[in-house]
């Protein structure tokens, strides 16, 4: 699997691109950075890019995931999922099962709407003055940092 981290300063939000073939441990490691950014700069937002893999999970990995994103995100984070339209049936059980455990997940088929997403709650962040100016501990009650280092 191939990934890139992209913080976006104007947005306030980390953007994970992910292309060819799923792997638990490469999504892993691809987490990982996503933490060390959102805890560096100090955000809550998150939007995962899947459209260019070419495989998807299966039922025991979709479990995996939500473990995975579920595990240290910020109680006040919200994280996005754009997907292809041929992803969405796992995409939408991977919601339910996020939203189960109290993460603001969302799901997108569309880029326009994940883009108008990530403005509006830009927006919103920045006129509530939510935004922390000091990196976000994490929470280590739901267990270990899902970080292995290799």
């Amino acid at each position: 699997m191939i990934y890139t981290v992209v913080p976006s300063q104007k947005q306030k939000c980390v953007l994970l691109n992910c292309a060819g073939d799923l792997s638990l441990p490469e999504m892993n490691t691809a987490w990982c950075l996503v933490h060390l950014r959102l805890s560096k700069l100090g955000w809550r937002r998150i939007l995962i890019d899947v459209t260019a893999l070419e495989t998807g999970p299966g039922m025991e990995e979709l479990f995996d995931l939500a473990k995975l994103f579920w595990r240290n995100f910020p109680q006040s984070g919200r994280m996005a999922l754009l997907v292809r339209w041929d992803q969405s049936t796992p995409a939408k059980l991977l919601e339910s099962l996020l939203r189960s455990f109290g993460v603001y997940f969302t799901v997108f088929v569309s880029g326009e709407m994940a883009e108008a997403w990530i403005a509006e709650n830009s927006r919103k962040a920045s006129a509530s003055g939510s935004v922390p100016k000091t990196a976000a501990q994490p929470d280590l009650s739901k267990g270990p940092l899902p970080c292995h280092v290799i």
